[in-house]
């Protein structure tokens, strides 16, 4: 099929085709199976912060049914760690800096959200407009409803590798 799309008559048929066998393929993996498994192969590694939290929110999204996994990433490193374990839910992963947004779309359940609102004075009023940012586009995509769980992973301060905090809450 790939040659078809390169060269083909009917190339856009063909990336049909490839994405409903990518979907069907992506729906037989048991995800939760293949978790336990990756960590059980890592044994027991010293673990930063931010991996720590990301092995969590993946285990913490299986156990709550999460709709989401909303990352607020500077550097997309902590999206990179959750889509590393392959959450059943979507990663979005909401960041301030165009390049960290073109670089997520290379991960596996990573959507990028560029956010371009300007900062708020008061840091933890900004961070709750990027989850609700977060939040509006699941709703408008219909994958995230109101009642679901969402997992929301943030960092203790501002900048670039601070993520060590995880937390589940209720969309309204």
């Amino acid at each position: 099929l790939s040659g078809e799309t390169a060269k083909g008559d009917y190339p856009a048929v063909c990336v049909r085709t490839m994405a409903k066998i990518a979907r069907e393929a992506e729906a037989c993996v048991w995800n939760e199976r293949f978790f336990e498994d990756l960590m059980r192969a890592e044994g027991n590694h010293d673990y930063d912060h931010t991996y720590t939290t990301a092995i969590s929110s993946v285990l913490a999204s299986y156990k709550c049914r999460a709709s989401a996994i909303i990352c607020l990433t500077t550097s997309g490193r902590t999206a990179h760690m959750v889509a590393k374990y392959k959450p059943l839910c979507p990663i979005l992963a909401v960041t301030r800096f165009d390049q960290v947004a073109r670089q997520a779309q290379l991960f596996r359940g990573v959507l990028p959200l560029y956010y371009e609102q300007d900062r708020v004075d008061d840091w933890s009023v900004d961070m709750d407009n990027r989850v609700n940012f977060a939040i509006d586009f699941g709703k408008k995509s219909r994958f995230i409803a109101s009642g679901d769980n969402v997992v929301v992973i943030t960092g203790w301060r501002k900048g670039s590798g601070a993520s060590n905090t995880m937390r589940i809450m209720k969309v309204a």
